[in-house]
């Protein structure tokens, strides 16, 4: 095993100046002359945090705001206070637009104006939120098939069908009524062969109900069912 080598320290090392006291001095001199330029940018650092911290603390006051305003307007509507509800979520919307509630309001808002009803309202207010680029793609869906709705209860029957089509095309949970619905105006246009192709593609959908499964075999010509019921089939498995 190699021995450990000792160093012996001089009385002249010892008078060597420390070297970390050395730069110390130095950084401290440094500092003396230029206090100016050292006190701008600590102030300026302090001022730079202030903001962060006074922006984060706004954003979050705001957000909780909105969140509160947004639980009172959706009492109203489950209270059935549409007129009131749609005004209270429009407010919400317009006066806290950079919050996850307000963003959300718009959505709320077409809800109960479709609810009063007020179709054509209601179809503005939908278009509007869509307008505004959704959150995910599942808002997005559920827009487009409320938006769907009202243009049907507007009498707007070829729009109707356009929105379905773009529910319909989404991957997400409104998918199967988007489909539905299309069908039936489809089957209502008497656009026989789509509105059966339709219904045979609902029939795989694994959160259809029983009742609406069987609803839509009665729709069905005998020469359908077989391929209906493939589909039922695929879907159970």
């Amino acid at each position: 095993m190699a021995e450990a080598k000792h160093y012996k320290i001089t009385r002249k090392d010892l008078r060597q100046p420390d070297e970390f006291q050395e730069r110390t001095t130095q950084a401290v001199e440094w500092m003396r002359q230029n206090q100016s330029a050292v006190v701008g940018v600590v102030s300026a650092v302090v001022a730079v945090a202030a903001v962060i911290l006074g922006v984060g603390w706004y954003s979050a006051r705001q957000a909780d705001a909105a969140a509160t305003r947004m639980q009172s307007a959706q009492t109203l509507f489950e209270s059935k206070k549409f007129v009131e509800a749609a005004s209270e979520f429009a407010a919400v919307a317009e006066e806290y637009p950079r919050t996850p509630s307000g963003r959300l309001a718009g959505l709320y808002r077409a809800r109960a104006l479709a609810a009063q009803p007020d179709a054509a309202a209601a179809a503005t207010a939908y278009s509007e939120y869509l307008a505004g680029s959704p959150a995910t793609e599942y808002l997005r869906q559920e827009a487009l098939l409320g938006l769907g709705r009202a243009l049907e209860v507007a009498n707007d029957t070829a729009a109707a069908s356009d929105a379905y089509r773009q529910a319909a095309d989404l991957v997400g949970p409104f998918r199967t009524p988007a489909q539905l619905a299309l069908a039936r105006l489809e089957d209502k246009a008497g656009n026989t062969d789509k509105a059966r192709a339709l219904y045979v593609e609902i029939l795989t959908a694994p959160d259809l109900d029983g009742d609406t499964r069987q609803s839509i075999v009665n729709r069905l010509p005998p020469e359908a069912r077989p391929k209906a019921d493939a589909a039922a089939v695929a879907a159970d498995q």
